[in-house]
């Protein structure tokens, strides 16, 4: 095992490996949604999913929901961004 590399690395890694690599497209984008959105916004999400390139965002407010719908074309790019590639395509907020 190399030191600069994380458990969660290899993890991705071997879910890959197995086919899964959704599952960790998934936790990567979560993780870098809330990293972005911040504790305010991360605790007005109640639920955070994503498969196929869609990122699927339910919120607890409507005035937020409202303002995250106006803005979710410039989340996807700077999630994408983060991310180093073009892994969603589309964003839903309910």
């Amino acid at each position: 095992m190399q030191p600069d590399r994380t458990l969660n690395y290899y993890l991705q890694v071997a879910l890959h490996r197995l086919d899964h690599g959704d599952f960790a497209d998934e936790l990567r984008v979560e993780r870098v949604y809330r990293q972005l959105a911040g504790d305010f916004i991360s605790r007005l999400t109640s639920s955070v999913q994503f498969s196929g390139g869609v990122l699927s965002l339910r919120l607890q407010s409507a005035a937020l929901r409202s303002e995250m719908l106006r803005r979710r074309e410039s989340l996807r790019r700077r999630i994408n961004d983060h991310l180093g590639a073009e892994v969603v395509r589309k964003i839903n907020i309910w």
